[in-house]
């Protein structure tokens, strides 16, 4: 019986077939619908971003200003305590005290002051509440704080460290005092007397190297002093100073009033002041200064021990002339506790007393 032949089939032109593939791929190798426009973040935005938030709250540099010109302090405040005064006692809205507190800026005598009373409270622990209303650690926020001493030597960097700073939300503040020379010595004279012992070593070493970096700010005396064993004077070196043989050599007048500096450092230790040359008392040191020519050189023509060191401390200060302290208020993390004020009240204050003052 004949077969019956399989009807052929008419196979496209192998352009065609290529063509329509072409035009309907594989359902597996579509692309991905692109994410909405809104939904992606631009690299540059988002490296900003990080940014940000790794230089939120960083500490400032102040490796460019003379180590002998700032002081670095911090103040801690209790916001509970202050939104409770805000809306309690003075009967603000809570909008208002919200305002009102955002735009707080702390004032010379809030910074200087030793007493610390409410809302300010002591060097804070982050375990530890409030102590006037025993509001959570989390309110309580830092004003961190640097006092830069102005001088030839700061001025213009405190200017262009001031220019770089963020101006948003007033997120740093600079507030001024005015002083004097003799005023500013003196508490730089404290500050280096605080916490010393005389009778350990090498506290004669870092006393000079406080007054020297104070004298001339632009030299590294910590570098310079490292590569020495002892200071000495040297006659007929009339200004500058030398290395030599191990030894820091300096001009008379330099030498005598780190002797001087040194002496008033220590001079509550004991009898006398611990000095280079050994332990003198006030008229000891008088005959030692007269006698070296220090007195002459400069001027000092009193008889009188005590009246020579009066004469001394206002010429070694700088007497009555004008120095500025400028406060570099950091307001960063007050800012970031603020926010959390929008968010939900402090607890109200614990204390009897503080319920129930007005």
């Amino acid at each position: 019986m004949p077969t019956k032949r399989a009807k052929a089939v008419k196979k496209p032109p192998a352009g065609k077939a290529a063509a329509r593939s072409a035009k309907t791929p594989a359902r597996k190798l579509q692309p991905r619908k692109a994410a909405p426009k809104a939904a992606r973040k631009p690299v540059g935005a988002k490296a900003a971003a990080v940014r940000k938030e790794k230089s939120k709250n960083q500490a400032l540099d102040f490796s460019a200003f003379p180590p002998e010109s700032i002081t670095q302090l911090e103040k801690w405040i209790c916001l509970a305590c202050v939104w409770d005064v805000f809306t309690r006692h003075i009967g603000l809205a809570p909008k208002t005290a919200l305002g009102e507190i955002k735009r707080y800026e702390p004032s010379v005598a809030e910074v200087i002051a030793s007493e610390i009373t409410r809302p300010f409270v002591a060097a804070h622990s982050i375990k530890d509440p409030c102590p006037y209303c025993g509001a959570p650690p989390k309110w309580i926020t830092r004003l961190a704080i640097c006092r830069i001493e102005s001088g030839k030597a700061t001025d213009a960097v405190r200017r262009e460290l001031v220019k770089s700073l963020p101006k948003s939300d007033d997120q740093f503040v600079v507030i001024t005092e005015k002083a004097t020379q003799q005023h500013a010595f003196f508490e730089w004279l404290e500050k280096v007397s605080e916490g010393r012992d005389p009778d350990e070593p090498g506290w004669l070493r870092e006393i000079s190297q406080h007054y020297l970096s104070r004298k001339e700010p632009k030299v590294d005396w910590q570098a310079q002093l490292a590569q020495v064993h002892s200071i000495r004077r040297l006659r007929g070196l009339e200004s500058g100073w030398e290395v030599a043989g191990g030894r820091l050599l300096l001009p008379p007048e330099l030498f005598d009033e780190l002797i001087l500096v040194q002496y008033l450092v220590s001079r509550s230790h004991k009898a006398g002041g611990l000095t280079l040359e050994g332990r003198y008392t006030l008229p000891e040191l008088f005959v030692r200064l007269r006698n070296g020519g220090y007195l002459r050189a400069v001027g000092i023509h009193a008889h009188n021990p005590s009246d020579a060191l009066e004469q001394l401390l206002d010429r070694l200060s700088g007497g009555e002339a004008a120095v500025k302290f400028y406060y570099l208020v950091d307001r960063r993390d007050f800012l970031e506790k603020v926010k959390a004020l929008k968010l939900g009240k402090p607890p109200k204050p614990k204390s009897r007393e503080l319920r129930g003052s007005v």
